[in-house]
């Protein structure tokens, strides 16, 4: 494996858009960190304050959404690297 290939993967899988900055795609970065703070942060308004409250959908989709956003951005971290 190509160092370059796991920082990068690594970066992104710390958080969204970490692992493109690293690679120089400065717009794929900030679009990924903006993502993946605008889904946590609206994950963290949805999320029940009551400790025996089920989680409903409103904190779901924020979720859902930032795991596919998370997952995009480590994949094509590395697939980025290798080239």
């Amino acid at each position: 494996m190509h160092r370059r290939r796991v920082i990068a993967l690594v970066l992104s899988g710390i958080f969204p858009g970490l692992g493109q900055l690293y690679n120089r795609q400065l717009l794929k970065g900030l679009i990924g960190l903006a993502l993946g703070l605008a889904l946590s942060w609206l994950a963290g308004r949805a999320a029940p304050t009551d400790p025996y409250a089920l989680p409903g959908a409103a904190l779901l989709v924020p979720l859902c959404v930032l795991l596919a956003v998370w997952s995009w951005s480590i994949i094509d971290a590395w697939r980025t690297a290798s080239r």
